[in-house]
């Protein structure tokens, strides 16, 4: 979105080999939360998990993880790569009033069960 170079955003790479990259940020004045896209380099793995994304996304962008809601991760067919849509939110509140309950319940599972 903004000018050149290749540095796109921060950079996060786990001990697993994960690398996860800021792609966009789009600050959202109204709804009083930052709308985020990333790129995450999964190679010889699986799709990440919205827990692993959110927990990703709060060390890289030093947010609290209670106020990170996944909206959809996109894996290419054929690729080791993914992107996911996340809102950061600086309320709580905020994000209960604009967040379906089924994305804040799936953003707040324990691993383990569906989702």
């Amino acid at each position: 979105m903004a000018g050149g170079g290749s540095a796109q955003g921060p950079v996060l790479k786990l001990d697993s080999g994960v690398i996860f990259l800021v792609v966009s940020q789009k600050e959202n004045k109204v709804i009083q939360r930052r709308e985020v896209v990333i790129r995450i380099e999964h190679r010889g793995k699986g799709t990440p998990s919205r827990l692993e994304v959110i927990d990703a996304v709060s060390k890289l962008l030093g947010v609290s993880p209670d106020l990170v809601v996944v909206r959809r991760i996109e894996t290419e067919y054929g690729r080791d790569s993914s992107k996911a849509w996340v809102h950061i939110y600086n309320d709580r509140a905020v994000l209960e009033k604009f967040e379906p309950k089924h994305l804040i319940e799936r953003s707040s599972k324990k691993e383990g069960g569906g989702q």
